[in-house]
């Protein structure tokens, strides 16, 4: 399995395994369809992740655009290092820091 799950205060938080590639991304998939209904957004944790490949990124950029339709937000807790360069390498910097704000 790809994450485990915890919630903190009412917010779900997911946190993820190291490695998140292509067979990972399903499982992540599968996980944050499971979320979509609970209310008040979504916390991931990625501090433990250190390779992270596009279709994981593709997975999180979608949950993120269906918490924001519903009026929720995403946010990613602690990232790693290797999240964010990914993220960039992609040209996706601008998300990552949203989604990485604390004011969220």
């Amino acid at each position: 399995m790809a994450l485990s799950k915890k919630k903190a205060s009412n917010q779900p938080e997911i946190k993820l395994e190291a490695r998140l590639d292509a067979c990972a991304a399903e499982a992540l998939h599968a996980e944050l369809l499971d979320k979509r209904n609970d209310t008040g957004g979504l916390t991931v944790n990625a501090s433990d992740v250190t390779l992270i490949d596009t279709p994981a990124i593709q997975v999180l950029l979608a949950a993120a655009k269906d918490l924001a339709g519903q009026g929720e937000v995403f946010h990613l807790k602690d990232s790693s290092e290797e999240v964010g360069e990914a993220m960039a390498l992609l040209g996706l910097s601008n998300e990552f820091e949203q989604w990485s704000s604390p004011n969220v």
